[in-house]
Formats: structure tokens, sequence, C-alpha cells
């Protein structure tokens, strides 16, 4: 049998519990569960940072985002730092990406040797930013998330296929078709070159794809028939879905305020999961396709394939929908690991994030893992074996919008601690309250705890010093040192920019490159 190849399969926003193989009432996802089946998935995994481009440049390079500065969308990657992509690639295994990643600005291939992007994110313009991103400011608002939720649905029944894979109204089923059918072309190629080497080549090249889906990411839109799959009964409608929700943290309270939902009703919360719901099931057909040509080129068998999702989605729990702060369901996410060898129908609850997928891919390439990144490989986990220097902790972090303060999460033996700089800290006990309802940070009895986990985080990071890096390239901290997060409003910040003390900088650039889809080959 030839070297392993490597499929990674990533998905936008998949709240890590919404899955059959977790013991969902009502999802329908056959293509995930035969895969969970067939390998390991692992019930505490975590996003590094639960927004897109900072998970992702987390992953793809082994780095916590405070290690490459990826403090939110926008912010571009150093050119210079090393990717699982180009390291395979430089160890002769090629390596594609179809569909996205979210490298920000002109730098997009990420050291991948071939690719295909729909989807293109732009870099701050000029970055560092000068104007403070005023969506981390009190009193920012931001009116299309609730129109994402209360217009939720069943989209148009028409091909957007175009340079974007984007639409406000239709949201991104034709992006991922058509990502789908680049996957699947690129498998029929692998399998027509395997097919051609016959048993001349015992020991034939191995190759890693990378495919970047975007359901169940919105705007909450699906085709009918997915749609009509779980409206309007097949809904689990959340806990503590209270619009607005007076006994949220302060600074998760401050998110909350930013997404200005307003009051949501029982029926708009039933067609929004719904729709989520569906857009889940069209999710796994797309992969259920990729499974089907890997097996139908002989690829299965001898291929490693991880499914995961960047981060993962709030839908209603806690009164927030989204992601950004540290609840399970937005920092939480699900991760499944199939290879020839592996284990399968197994579940590891340890703790677990995604850094881990660089050391993961080098161990199955056989390759080292620089000293410098802090993820352990998932295979010794799997195989039951012994692993020096893998904590039992997942950590986790954000510097993004909605959010005042920047905050720290770690997980560790049942608890979740999440720092809050300029703020209390919470403590959740996960065994005992997996809804995360009472917050025991500020009980005598668990001081000592905090203590030790405060400890434990500044072993990982001094979390001033990083929030000090990340609000100042940002545009937050003024030339004198002012913390505008502290001192600023939005609208204070908009009156500036109106006045010209502020340049009018865009909370999210616009592409400057040309339109279409973004080829090398």
């Amino acid at each position: 049998m030839s070297k392993p190849n490597i499929v990674v399969i990533c998905s936008d926003q998949h709240h890590p519990a919404i899955t059959g193989y977790r013991g969902h009432p009502f999802i329908e996802t056959p293509n995930l569960d035969q895969l969970a089946a067939a390998g390991t998935y692992f019930s505490s995994a975590y996003s590094n940072c639960p927004v897109c481009t900072p998970s992702r440049m987390s992953f793809v390079t082994g780095k916590y985002p405070h290690q490459i500065d990826s403090w939110f969308l926008g912010c571009p990657l150093d050119r210079e730092e090393m990717t699982w992509a180009r390291k395979l690639d430089q160890a002769g295994i090629p390596t594609a990406m179809f569909g996205k990643m979210d490298f920000c600005g002109d730098y997009q291939d990420g050291g991948f040797t071939e690719y295909k992007i729909i989807k293109k994110r732009p870099a701050f313009k000029p970055y560092p930013r000068k104007t403070p991103l005023y969506s981390r400011l009190e009193g920012h608002v931001r009116a299309d998330k609730r129109n994402h939720i209360v217009n939720a649905g069943v989209r148009e029944d028409v091909v957007t296929d175009g340079d974007t894979g984007y639409n406000k109204d239709l949201g991104f089923y034709d992006h991922d078709r058509v990502v789908t059918e680049w996957a699947i072309d690129y498998l029929k190629r692998r399998g027509a070159e395997a097919e051609g080497a016959g048993d001349k080549d015992s020991d034939g090249q191995p190759w890693a794809m990378y495919v970047g889906l975007m359901f169940p990411h919105w705007p909450y839109k699906v085709p009918q028939a997915y749609y009509d799959k779980y409206f309007p009964d097949r809904v689990v409608l959340p806990h503590d879905a209270k619009f607005p929700n007076d006994g949220l943290h302060p600074q998760v309270r401050n998110m909350q305020n930013a997404l200005g939902l307003g009051e949501i009703t029982e029926d708009q919360l039933r067609n929004v999961i719904a729709t989520y719901y569906g857009m889940i099931t069209a999710l796994d057909d797309n992969i259920g396709r990729i499974i089907a040509e890997l097996k139908a080129q002989n690829l299965y068998d001898n291929t490693y394939i991880v499914y995961m999702s960047d981060h993962g989605e709030n839908l209603g729990e806690h009164g927030l929908f989204y992601k950004q702060c540290s609840y399970e369901a937005s920092v939480g996410v699900p991760l499944i690991v199939k290879g020839p060898g592996l284990p399968a129908g197994q579940r590891i609850e340890l703790p677990v994030s995604l850094v881990d997928l660089y050391p993961t891919l080098m161990d199955i390439a056989g390759l080292e893992t620089e000293a410098d990144r802090p993820g352990n490989s998932w295979l010794p986990l799997i195989r039951g074996e012994q692993q020096a220097g893998r904590g039992a902790y997942a950590f986790s972090e954000y510097h993004g919008n909605f959010f005042k303060q920047d905050w720290y999460m770690l997980v560790e033996d049942g608890f979740k601690y999440t720092y809050y700089v300029n703020d209390r800290p919470s403590l959740f006990n996960l065994r005992d309250d997996p809804q995360e309802m009472r917050d025991l940070a500020q009980m005598k009895e668990y001081r000592e705890l905090l203590a030790s986990f405060e400890a434990q985080l500044r072993e990982i990071v001094d979390p001033e010093a990083v929030s000090l890096r990340a609000k100042s390239q940002l545009g937050l901290i003024g030339p004198n040192g002012e913390d505008y997060t502290l001192t600023m409003t939005d609208p204070q910040c908009k009156e500036l920019i109106k006045q010209g003390v502020f340049e009018d900088e865009l909370e999210f650039p616009k592409w400057e490159g040309p339109p279409g889809i973004l080829i090398k080959e």
C-alpha cells in the first residue's frame, strides 16, 4: 500500500453538538455519522479563536492567534510563517486547497501547491489600523445581525454561480456545491494517477487536499427540501434564550447588545433553527459526495480524513447568535479523525483544540513539528498511547468585534475558565452544568481554583501585554496610550471620523483585487 493521503474538510460555524453521532434528536447527518463510526470523534474539541480568520490562520500554522498576531478578520498573515501546506509541499507531498481558508489580502496561497478560491478575504489597508475598530467600542450595534435571523428560511430556487460565492439574500449553497465539485474533480485526477501507477509504485506519491465549505455560516438560507425536513416541529429550542439576558457576564452582555437582536419570538427561533439544521444536512450531503468519490477512486482506505469546523454557532443559546464568546456552542467544534489502522467508533473526551491539526498532519506524513508549535498530534490519543508533553487543557482567545475587552479561555478537568482583561473572570463546571448556567467565579470556595487557572494562563500568554498589542494594531490605543475601549463609544468614534480626526476605515475592508475565482495550478 502507498503512503497515506490526507483530506481535511472544514465547515464554517457548525455547532459542536448538532450532529447525529452526538445524539441530537432531529438532525440528519448520515455521512458524518458514518465517518464518526469509522473513526474517532472528540466531544471536547475547541477553536483557538471563535471567528473565521484567526481560527484558520491558527490551525494552518499550528500557532495560537497571539503568536501570529491574527486578531480579527482583515489581519494579514506574515508570509514568512510556515504552514502545514507549505511544509508538506516542500517534503514532496503536493497540497491542494479548494474553497474558504481566509488568508487576507494579496497573500492567498499559504504555500498550497494548487488552489481554487471563490470567496477572497481582503486585508485592512492600512494595517495596523489607524482608526479604532469601532465594533469593539461601547454602543456599537450591527443592525444586519437581527435581519439575518428574522429573514431566515428558504432561498430562492436559482443558481448563483459567480465571482464571490456570496449572496446576502441566498447565502452560500452554491459556493459549497461548486467547491465540492472541485474536490471531486481533484479526487478523480488522483485516482487516475494512482491507477496509472499500478503495482509498479507501491510507495506512490501521497497528497493532501483541504476543502473549505461555508455552510452552516449565515445568511441562514437553504433550499426548500432541506428546510422542510425540520420546520416547524423538528427543532430543539435553545436554553436560556432570553432577549435581552441580564444574567450574562458584562462582556458577553455587551456582545448581546452589539448584535442588536431585540425580541426574538419562539416562531422566529423555530424558523432560524430549522434553516440552520437544513444547512447542516446540506453540508453533510456534500461531505458524503467527497467520501463517495474517495471510495469510487479506491482512495478511501488509504486516506486520513479530518472533519472539523472553524468555530461554532450560539443559535439562540443564552440569548446569543453567531460566535465570538467562550460558551460551548460558540468556541466548541465538531472533530472527527478517520485513518488507516486507527480505531473505529471511538469517542475521546479529553479537551483538544485545532492548533493540534498541524502536528497531526506532520505525524501522518512522518515529518517533524517545529518546537514553537504548541499543539500535539491527535494520533497517539486516538491509538491510546502515552504522549509526552500534551497538556490536559484546551486554550482559546478572542480579540475581535462585539467584545470591548479581550478574553482568554482554558478548559481542563471539567471546568471552563475565561479571563477577561479589565473585568472579572467567569468559571463553569461543565460536568455538573453543561449548559453553563451557573457562573462560579464570584463564589469564595472557588478562589483557589481561579488563582490556579490564572497562573496556568500566564504560563501560556501574558494576557495584558497581548491585549495591548492587539488593541494597538486594531487602532484602539491612542498616541498617548489611551485605551479607547475604556474611554470612547462607537458614536463618539463615528463623530470623530466625520470631523476628520480619524480616517474612514471600514470595519470590514473591501477586496481590491480582480473579480472572479482565484486559481493556482
